[in-house]
């Protein structure tokens, strides 16, 4: 009876490495998805727009439910003031943010920062502007703080910090020694064969 033939080490070598990258492909290819984060659908005033006077209130519509811990959205009038008033309120996938009574006509920037549904920060800023103030409850409620105009920095959505997670390059390490092993392996039986 004859030993069964046992493939060059090329070959082995080949299909190791053939199967390892079918698996690392999986991988990444998988990870995509879980690195989406939630994304802005919707605005109240929506973006650009105009609106004849101050809103009483500010929403964003995001893609997920964004949780409440840690939002923050600032109502900037063209001075820097922030009329924001109040925490953000979180329900469903609408972020609220109240605006003090009495802001002013001009323009407007919403400067937003929640935490998306799979816990990574998402930010941005959008813009609208009030033909008339808004109608105040006896005096004029004064700024809550004043900041600095945003700086073109600022303007820009933060990047997500996502990439590639560290499992997926802990599973890559754990491949390449499995590879290696099966290399290994197989210039044995090769040897041993001669």
């Amino acid at each position: 009876m004859t030993p069964p033939a046992v493939p060059d080490g090329t070959k082995v070598l080949w299909r190791a490495l053939a199967g390892a990258a079918v698996v690392l492909l999986a991988l990444l290819g998988g990870s995509g998805a879980a690195q989406a984060h939630d994304a802005l659908e919707a605005t109240s005033p929506a973006d650009g727009s105009s609106v004849a006077t101050a809103p009483h209130v500010v929403t964003l519509t995001m893609s997920n439910t964004p949780a409440a811990i840690g939002a923050e959205v600032k109502v900037l009038d063209a001075a820097g003031t922030n009329w924001s008033e109040g925490a953000v309120s979180v329900l469903d996938n609408v972020a609220t943010q109240a605006v003090k009574p009495g802001a002013p006509a001009g323009k407007y920037t919403v400067q937003w920062r929640l935490v998306s549904s799979d816990s990574h920060p998402v930010e941005g800023q959008f813009t609208f502007t009030a033909k008339a103030a808004a109608a105040g409850s006896g005096a004029v409620a004064g700024p809550a703080e004043s900041i600095q105009a945003p700086s073109a920095a600022a303007a820009q959505a933060a990047p997500d910090g996502g990439g590639v997670p560290w499992s997926v390059f802990g599973l890559m390490g754990v491949l390449v020694v499995v590879v290696v092993a099966m290399v290994g392996v197989a210039r044995k039986r090769l040897k041993a064969s001669d």
